[in-house]
């Protein structure tokens, strides 16, 4: 039996982690059973499962494994190879904002609440209906400016305890070193877009009607999605920064 090709076997493992073969464990196959699988070396499995990460369908966690990250039509429009997209990458964490110390910054939480994720959330933020979710308002502040507006949302059984206070400093830092836990990978897709009501509310858009819009899906390292954010901001503060390697 001839060899199979990290390409073949790329392409069988892209299809079935999409169609939720490995949904039950979150988890592929260790390297040895995928070896024995597609009489294939440990190389080739190595190529195809690299692939698979570099497009955000998996991700390796030592002591786990290679974790299935949820899949669903909305985060499956953003699988597509996450090492080349590094602007706006800190656009939503305080965290970063703060180490800029020639800038005035502030963050101002215009809402705060919990509910219930409904069938038109679940279809914007791919979270199941019925599970309970921080939903957020945060507006930064930047020289006196409102420039960036947050829309955050935080699926609660997975972080819980998330609080007004926290939300204003910096709930990537509440959950990876209060609640040590791991943030795998987090997809993002940038948009231009009409603005809407709460972008005119709570942005300083000028003569702008059109808002840039970072839209982020975060998992953990148990490839469970556990946030869904929409970073709006003002187009003429946007600045594309790539640098293509040949």
């Amino acid at each position: 039996m001839a060899e199979t090709t990290n390409k073949d076997i790329y392409q069988e493992l892209k299809q079935r982690v999409i169609n939720g073969k490995y949904n039950i464990k979150m988890r592929l196959p260790t390297e040895e059973s995928l070896i024995a699988e597609f009489n294939a070396s440990r190389y080739a499995i190595r190529e195809a499962i690299k692939q698979l990460s570099d497009e955000g369908l998996v991700y390796s966690v030592k002591g786990k494994g290679v974790v299935v990250l949820e899949q669903t039509p909305k985060t499956q429009e953003i699988n597509l190879s996450l090492r080349d997209i590094n602007s706006l990458q800190n656009l939503n964490k305080a965290e970063d904002l703060n180490k800029a110390e020639d800038l005035k910054r502030a963050t101002i939480i215009a809402d705060f609440q919990q509910i219930i994720v409904d069938e038109k959330l679940s279809h914007k933020t791919s979270f199941a209906v019925g599970i309970p979710v921080y939903a957020i308002k945060r507006v930064r502040r930047i020289n006196n400016k409102n420039a960036v507006l947050d829309l955050n949302y935080f699926n609660a059984q997975i972080v819980p305890g998330i609080t007004a206070e926290i939300a204003k400093d910096s709930i990537y830092s509440y959950i990876k070193d209060d609640m040590k836990m791991k943030i795998a990978v987090v997809k993002r897709q940038l948009r231009i877009e009409h603005a809407e009501q709460v972008d005119y509310e709570h942005l300083n858009l000028g003569i702008n009607n059109c808002v840039g819009n970072m839209v982020s899906f975060a998992f953990n390292d148990d490839g469970k999605q556990f946030e869904y954010t929409e970073s709006h901001f003002i187009p003429d503060n946007f600045i594309f920064n790539q640098i293509i390697k040949f």
